[in-house]
């Protein structure tokens, strides 16, 4: 969506509040455009169709499926690869990289 189209998709939460709601959606279950709501001139919130938002969930779920194996994987120590960690050992040390 270019900037021009951006600016007419931003609605104010007190235009929202003034009936505007209703056409709002409508428009965006026609158009599949979404649009920004906006309270005190900063973005708050967006409204999406219900297809998006699936799409959304579904993507989010398989990124979520592609992330999970990667702290499942063995973590090995020293040159010899001889030892693995625990999950305990991972955190213990994933603690101490962030207080340092």
């Amino acid at each position: 969506m270019d900037l021009r189209k951006l600016f007419d998709h931003m609605i104010s939460v007190s235009e929202l509040g003034r009936g505007q709601a209703s056409k709002i959606i409508q428009s965006v279950e026609d158009t599949g455009n979404p649009y920004i709501v906006v309270k005190n001139n900063k973005p708050q919130a967006v409204i999406i169709s219900i297809e998006e938002y699936s799409k959304l969930l579904k993507s989010k779920d398989s990124l979520d499926s592609l992330h999970a194996p990667l702290f499942s994987a063995p973590v090995f120590t020293g040159d010899d690869h001889s030892g693995i960690l625990s999950d305990d050992e991972i955190n213990i040390f994933l603690s101490k990289e962030e207080n340092d």
